[in-house]
C-alpha cells in the first residue's frame, strides 16, 4: 500500500481505476481556473467537503464510466465502488504542505470558482449555508459530524439556492500528494467493502477507523 494519495499529474502517478468525465478531467489539466503560481487542479489531491454531491449522485445514476488503470471502459460506476478518505482541512495548517479551496466546483466557469490560500479565511469562502440548512444526512458521529443537507440540486429561489450544486462541490485541494497520515477514517457504503479494506489494511503498516456509513450514499 502507498503511503501517500497522490495528483493526478504526479511524477510518479498512482495505477488507480478512474471514474470520470474526461472532457472534465481534461479541463482540471488546463489553466482554465486561475490556481496558484501558474498550476492547475489535475496538480492536487481534491476533496469535498461533504460526500452528498451531485457528482455522487450522478455515479449512484450509474451515468459515470468506470475505466481501468490502463484506460480499458469496464462498466458504468456505482456506488459499491466508492470509499471516501475523510481529513480536517485544519490538520494541513503548518504542515508544510501547499493547500488551497475553492468556493465553487473546479469543473465550470459559471460561476467562475475563487481560490483561497488562507485557512482563515475557510468559514468565510465557502458556502457553508448550502451545506447546513439542515443536518438531515451522512452523518459520522465517530469523528463529530453532524451530516449535511440532502438537497443538493440548485433552484431558482430562495437565491442562496440558485447555484446550490456547484456550490456543494467546492474543493480542498493540497498540492502534489497527501500523506496517509492525514487520513483520519475512511467511510464505506458496505460491510463486505470495509472487510476487504480491513484486509489490505492488515497486511500494511496502516491503520486507520474504516466505517461503514450507508448514509453518507444515495442507495
Amino acid at each position: 500500500m502507498d503511503s501517500e494519495i497522490r495528483a493526478k499529474n504526479h511524477a510518479s502517478p498512482q495505477a488507480c481505476h478512474q471514474t470520470s468525465y474526461q472532457d472534465i478531467v481534461d479541463r482540471r489539466g488546463s489553466g482554465e481556473f486561475g490556481m496558484p503560481g501558474g498550476s492547475v487542479v489535475n496538480d492536487y489531491v481534491p476533496f469535498y467537503f461533504s460526500p452528498i454531491t451531485s457528482f455522487t449522485y450522478t455515479i449512484y445514476q450509474k451515468n459515470v464510466p468506470l475505466v481501468s488503470p490502463t484506460g480499458e471502459y469496464l462498466r458504468q460506476s456505482c456506488e459499491d465502488d466508492r470509499i471516501f478518505f475523510v481529513g480536517r482541512p485544519d490538520s494541513f495548517r503548518d504542515s508544510g504542505l501547499f493547500y488551497c479551496f475553492s468556493d465553487y466546483a473546479l469543473n465550470s466557469n459559471a460561476p467562475l470558482p475563487s481560490i483561497e490560500t488562507d485557512l482563515d479565511r475557510l468559514e468565510d469562502h465557502v458556502h457553508w449555508e448550502v451545506f447546513d440548512e439542515a443536518h438531515d444526512k451522512a452523518s459520522i458521529p465517530e469523528i463529530g459530524y453532524p451530516g449535511v443537507n440532502s438537497w443538493f440540486h440548485s433552484m431558482v429561489s430562495p437565491a442562496h439556492r440558485m447555484s446550490r450544486s456547484p456550490k456543494r462541490m467546492a474543493e480542498f485541494l493540497v498540492y502534489g500528494a497527501v500523506p496517509l497520515g492525514f487520513v483520519g477514517c475512511i467511510i464505506v457504503k458496505t460491510d463486505d467493502m470495509r472487510d476487504k479494506l480491513q484486509t489490505m489494511m492488515d497486511a500494511s503498516i496502516w491503520n486507520i477507523p474504516i466505517h461503514t456509513k450507508p448514509g453518507c450514499f444515495y442507495g
